[in-house]
């Protein structure tokens, strides 16, 4: 099943709480009606970015709604996309960020999250 690969600066949130770990998972399976799955979270080392990870059997379907919420809700005072990144993979539950191409933000498409 594809993985989706959200990762959030906490350097560029005005709230980087660590219960973002579990909002923005639950939002995007709610607003997917449940196309979107948890799969874990991780932390960068140097950067203490956070990494959400879920799998969806549709990844084409399921990206817009990723950037549906990034881009236009607020979670505890953040829009995210100004702290995200979100790549996919089409690896089954894949937990190396060098595996995912980044699709967002647009004008880093085709990069390596890793």
């Amino acid at each position: 099943m594809p993985s989706v690969l959200i990762r959030l600066d906490p350097r560029h949130m005005v709230n980087p709480d660590t219960d973002l770990r579990y909002i923005v998972p639950d939002r995007l399976a709610e607003v997917s009606n449940g196309l979107l799955a948890y799969s874990g979270c991780d932390y960068e080392e140097i950067t203490n970015a956070m990494l959400i990870y879920l799998s969806t059997a549709n990844l084409d379907a399921a990206l817009p709604f990723v950037i549906e919420v990034l881009e236009n809700e607020m979670i505890y005072d953040n829009r995210l996309a100004d702290s995200a990144k979100v790549g996919a993979s089409p690896l089954d539950q894949s937990e190396r960020p060098a595996d995912f191409t980044i699709i967002y933000p647009r004008a880093e498409a085709g990069e390596r999250m890793g």
